[in-house]
């Protein structure tokens, strides 16, 4: 039951987070070659998080490698969209006073997050690439070392990965939401009524658009 609502929310984000972008990109913040990226990024990303619907279509113990291949492409959406928000940043040229007092520091720490991610990703992805083509997990994931206290060597991946992924990015983007200007969003109609406001109301009630011109062409507000 929590899975949908995280899913939903992932492709709004990912909607805003494209505009944002594009707002980005026409006040010249951004360079050419990151602006053609994010196009190329958007529609995979939004591609691999509504086709994650496959692992309630799939049961895990029927179907597993189609099982485990739903959640391959959620793990591949999450590091695109981490690399995409640091380039992001680094891009801007955004500077985070609470971090350092100059872009050294934020890029700093956007370079620390990006790697731990990328190294722990990279082990997430291999185990769960050898599910999608053996159907099994793969050995070393099920190894128990004694520095692990009984824990198979995948738990504690998933719980790395479960932190660069899902406890990190939440604290990151509520920071983000204290440091930086909101995007405002502008509601408007561009037809107007004329005449006798306590009149002019239902379908029959007459519009004037922006250019002057009266007919039924325009929306209109009951």
């Amino acid at each position: 039951m929590v899975y949908p609502v995280f899913e939903y929310s992932l492709i709004v984000y990912l909607c805003f987070d494209f505009l944002a972008t594009m707002l980005a990109q026409k006040r010249g913040e951004l360079s050419a070659w990151f602006w053609n990226l994010s196009k190329i990024m958007f529609p995979i990303c939004v591609l691999l998080c509504s086709q994650f619907r496959m692992i309630f279509v799939c049961i895990a113990y029927e179907k597993v490698k189609q099982h485990t291949a739903g959640f391959l492409g959620l793990q591949i959406a999450l590091i695109l969209v981490a690399v995409q928000n640091s380039l992001f940043i680094w891009e801007s040229g955004i500077t985070y006073e609470q971090i350092g007092p100059d872009v050294k520091h934020t890029r700093r720490a956007i370079l620390a997050y990006l790697i731990g991610d990328l190294i722990i990703s990279s082990f997430k992805i291999c185990a769960t690439i050898y599910v999608v083509i053996h159907g099994v997990g793969a050995p070393w994931t099920l190894a128990k070392p004694a520095i692990l206290n009984g824990k198979c060597v995948g738990q504690v991946v998933d719980l790395i990965w479960m932190f660069f992924n899902a406890i990190i990015p939440l604290c990151i983007s509520y920071f983000r939401s204290k440091n930086e200007v909101p995007i405002v969003f502008n509601i408007t109609q561009r037809g107007v009524y004329i005449g006798d406001v306590d009149q002019a109301v239902g379908e029959n009630a007459p519009l004037v658009g922006t250019d002057g011109q009266t007919g039924t062409n325009y929306q209109q507000v009951a």
